[in-house]
């Protein structure tokens, strides 16, 4: 948010030093032309006041020519007097017209300036309300996003729990697994240790058997040939 108005304020500076500076431009232009024009003014005006003065010398000469009599130092004095007060008066009465004009001009311009100031404020205005606004959609995203992460933490606490009680569990089962193998083992051995003693003693009983019977067969025979001889 600190960020956001800092880049306003500095944009806000950056229109309204941009502003001044055409201003004063334009100020600047329009003096320069009102000075030009006053100066051609003030130079026509001359010009034509000299003209009419020498055809008022020269019709005073003409006069003279024909015998009129008059003074001419006087008259001639006079009219330069005039001339000076009347370029005076034109030149006071122009620079009040020249002066009130760049009133206007600069009434105008604090005007526009003001608006332009406005409108960049209203601008600016637009611009922080819609950062305000995106700013605050953003902090409820990151809400949203921060409550999504601590609901899949919690998650993942939970299935590592439950994934250490399976490894125990596991390794509970391999343990009783290998005890039930080693038991198996072991009675398997015992019993085929069994079987070979039962083997063995089957096989011994079967000779015992087979000898027993032969003296048996023998003990017959000699009491059938006990027999025949009597």
């Amino acid at each position: 948010s600190s960020a956001v108005t800092r880049a306003l304020k500095e944009e806000y500076a950056k229109d309204k030093e941009e502003q001044e500076r055409r201003h004063q431009a334009e100020v600047k232009v329009l003096k320069e032309q009102l000075e030009m024009e006053k100066q051609a003014w003030e130079a026509n005006y001359v010009k034509k006041e000299v003209m009419a003065r020498a055809a008022h010398l020269q019709k005073r000469r003409s006069e003279r020519d024909r015998g009129t009599v008059c003074h001419l130092c006087p008259q001639e004095a006079w009219l330069l007097s005039r001339e000076r007060e009347l370029r005076e008066e034109v030149r006071k009465e122009r620079d009040k017209e020249i002066e009130l004009v760049i009133q206007r001009l600069e009434a105008d311009m604090s005007s526009a300036k003001e608006e332009c100031e406005r409108a960049a404020e209203n601008r600016i205005k637009r611009i922080r309300d819609k950062y305000e606004v995106e700013l605050q959609e953003l902090e409820r995203s990151e809400r949203k996003l921060q409550e999504r992460c601590n609901e899949l933490k919690g998650r993942l606490a939970e299935l590592e729990g439950e994934s250490v009680r399976l490894q125990g569990l596991l390794k509970h089962k391999e343990q009783e697994v290998e005890e039930i193998q080693k038991e198996f083992a072991d009675r398997l051995l015992g019993t085929e240790e069994e079987n070979k003693r039962l083997k063995e003693e089957m096989v011994e009983m079967r000779a015992r058997q087979r000898l027993e019977l032969d003296r048996v067969a023998r003990e017959k025979d000699r009491e059938l040939e006990e027999v025949h001889r009597r």
